[in-house]
């Protein structure tokens, strides 16, 4: 509803912009002549170019903005996953270790040897 009423009133001033600039002019761009354009639409028509190049440019920043989200969010879940596999890896080397220590008896340890 905002949007229609902002679009209601851009419109109204653009309508009382043109009656007010009906003045012909002639634009010149490079070897082309346009002929007797009214004010209003020479200065209407930058608006919209220049309304367009600016979303042309702030699409341009939101892609590369999600794509540099992409390749973090990326780059994280690697991450993860090699923290995940380093600790099942220290689980693993730590259950290996008490097997080996439990049957593994060294043969020069007693607990029960006495010194004589």
């Amino acid at each position: 509803m905002l949007v229609l009423l902002v679009g209601v009133i851009f419109g109204l001033a653009i309508g009382y912009f043109a009656t007010q600039n009906t003045t012909p002019v002639t634009i010149q761009v490079a070897q082309y002549a346009f002929k007797e354009v009214p004010l209003y639409l020479v200065i209407v028509g930058s608006l919209f170019v220049g309304l367009f190049i600016a979303w042309i440019l702030y699409f341009a920043r939101s892609v590369s903005s999600t794509l540099a989200i992409h390749g973090r969010d990326h780059a994280l879940k690697r991450a993860r996953q090699t923290t995940a596999d380093l600790e099942l890896r220290v689980q693993e080397l730590q259950a290996e270790n008490v097997q080996l220590k439990t049957d593994h008896s060294y043969p020069f340890e007693s607990p029960h040897r006495t010194l004589s």
